[in-house]
């Protein structure tokens, strides 16, 4: 069966409405607004509130997705959710947002786990299932990182933020999604182990206190990594494309530091009103950092028909891919 031409037909995005500021954080942790800015060009982030979650913020980037789209809820076959910081490990929070969608039974909905890199693993994975048979798929990143950082270590907790982005990929006539690729190498400098019910089992040594499941990261260890995974899917999906640096119009990386994004620019020889930055507001909201940047350029304004857009992202994991959307 021959593919069908798949392309992204519109996106969504949702931010919770609490900002935590720098000034905010300063009364948190032994933290300084000019420490925070000149180490990650973060300037403010979004907290979710007690009753939101990945799903719910999920549900809501996606009406906004499929709305942008003009393609309505029931005609999806896949719901994919990319997201590091779920509250249940079962069920999926793609089954609730299907369930919120009112599509309860009509389609097939999963979560994926890829560090902060899930965005591109859920897109490469959504555009081979529905490639085949010409259908609609609905691809998530939503995270609430928010809630897995120790608020007493100002090396992580001013990282975070949390919100949702969401995609609708389906056939397309003009736009497409013209190369795409994911990779993954064990590293462990970047990690948040889970406590299940270990204080408790009778079947695990015996625990004098609980640790709780925090963050760990190698900030200089994994900023290496990080710049070098760049580097590498730029190179890759050039080549793949057969195309040349001055073939990107822009260019979006999953906004983890300010510095990382420069590095990146640099590297491609894109002009930097090319690359798509919005770390500043939101701090680093892992798998759902990509589709937010996404939906803030297309409501912008800033991609156009025709645009080669290079979307890059990489993760604990350690994941990385790219992915190259003509629009």
């Amino acid at each position: 069966m021959a593919k069908n031409q798949i392309g992204i037909l519109g996106a969504g995005a949702y931010l919770p409405e609490r900002v935590l500021t720098n000034k905010d954080l300063e009364k948190i942790v032994n933290t300084a607004d000019e420490w925070i800015m000149e180490r990650t060009g973060i300037r403010e982030r979004r907290i979710a509130a007690p009753e939101e979650d990945i799903a719910t913020m999920g549900a809501d980037a996606s009406r906004q997705a499929l709305e942008n789209a003009g393609i309505e809820p029931d005609r999806l076959s896949y719901i994919i959710l990319s997201t590091n910081s779920s509250p249940y490990l079962y069920p999926a929070a793609a089954i609730r947002v299907q369930e919120a969608l009112g599509l309860n039974g009509k389609l097939a909905a999963f979560d994926l786990q890829a560090g902060c890199c899930g965005f591109n693993y859920a897109l490469h994975v959504a555009e081979r299932l529905v490639a085949q048979e010409g259908k609609y798929a609905l691809v998530i990143g939503s995270d609430t990182n928010s809630r897995w950082s120790n608020w007493t270590d100002r090396s992580t907790c001013i990282l975070f933020g949390d919100g949702a982005g969401a995609v609708v990929i389906g056939p397309s006539e003009q736009g497409r999604l013209k190369e795409s690729f994911i990779a993954s190498s064990l590293n462990m400098k970047l990690y948040c182990e889970t406590e299940f019910n270990r204080e408790v089992s009778p079947f695990l040594p015996h625990q004098t206190h609980t640790q709780r499941h925090y963050i760990y990261m190698d900030g200089p260890e994994v900023f290496k990594f990080a710049v070098g995974a760049v580097k590498e899917s730029l190179r890759r999906i050039l080549e793949m494309a057969g195309i040349t640096r001055e073939d990107i119009d822009y260019l979006i990386i999953h906004q983890a530091n300010w510095r990382i994004l420069d590095a990146g620019a640099r590297f491609a020889k894109v002009p930097m009103e090319k690359l798509i930055v919005n770390v500043d507001k939101y701090g680093n909201t892992s798998a759902a950092s990509v589709p937010i940047a996404l939906h803030e350029a297309l409501q912008e304004g800033k991609i156009q028909r025709g645009d080669n857009v290079l979307l890059i992202s990489f993760g604990a994991g350690a994941t990385w891919g790219a992915a190259l959307v003509e629009w």
